[in-house]
């Protein structure tokens, strides 16, 4: 609700902020997302909701991945800049767009997002030279994600060059204003308390996974010596 809240008064007062939803799967990123399409929607405004993989756009109304929303090259450096040009119709169509809605943005280079920057200030430039000195060319950003899932895949990179390419490195960051989702509403979706208690302690011990916090099994240790014990009681 804060994070919703935070979304809608910032574009009733035309501030045009940038935000992230940090959380893993099920603490309800997904209905956020529709939840704040309906709303700006209803009002006439223009909505653009797009994700980092072709499956995560197919669960956003109307959504599209961001390279083919935003002509993002494929090649990135950091001087790239996404193919919209002015004078076209997706540049018309960003002129009156109100939300973007980016999830599962910790899949994408964070060149993707510098050159969706530039590109959208220049075309908002237009409008008001004003916006044009403002993120996203002052276009209200909610990105989502989770950190702890599947990071940008660099070929024959090492982990000090995935975590450096990685959103929270981009100049863009200081920008955002960061929501903590805590509550996992697949706990509460009328399940019984026996249920809910068995997918809490799973998605407790993905967290962990995810946090390094599991101690490391050697699984194939561990079935030699399974294999042993059974051979010792049979004898």
């Amino acid at each position: 609700m804060d994070v919703y809240n935070a979304v809608v008064d910032d574009e009733d007062k035309n501030k045009g902020g940038m935000f992230f939803v940090y959380r893993s799967g099920g603490c309800g990123k997904t209905f956020l997302w529709q939840t704040l399409c309906s709303r700006f929607r209803s009002e006439g405004k223009f909505v653009l909701p797009v994700a980092g993989s072709g499956i995560a756009a197919t669960l956003l109304p109307g959504g599209r991945t961001a390279h083919s929303r935003f002509k993002i090259p494929l090649k990135l450096d950091q001087s790239s800049i996404a193919g919209i040009k002015h004078g076209t119709d997706i540049a018309e169509l960003m002129q009156h767009t109100s939300l973007i809605i980016w999830d599962e943005a910790p899949m994408q280079h964070r060149y993707a997002f510098e050159a969706v920057d530039i590109s959208l200030r220049d075309i908002m430039a237009v409008v008001d030279v004003e916006r044009g000195k403002r993120p996203f060319g002052g276009i209200i950003v909610v990105f989502g994600g989770d950190f702890r899932q599947i990071l940008l895949v660099l070929p024959k990179a090492g982990r000090a060059e995935i975590v450096n390419a990685s959103f929270n490195k981009s100049r863009l960051w200081k920008s955002c204003k960061v929501f903590l989702l805590s509550r996992n509403m697949r706990l509460h979706s009328g399940n019984s308390e026996a249920r809910n208690k068995v997918i809490a302690d799973f998605s407790k011990w993905q967290l962990e996974i995810g946090d390094g916090k599991v101690e490391y099994i050697d699984t194939h240790r561990a079935d030699v010596e399974t294999e042993f014990v059974s051979l010792e009681k049979s004898h």
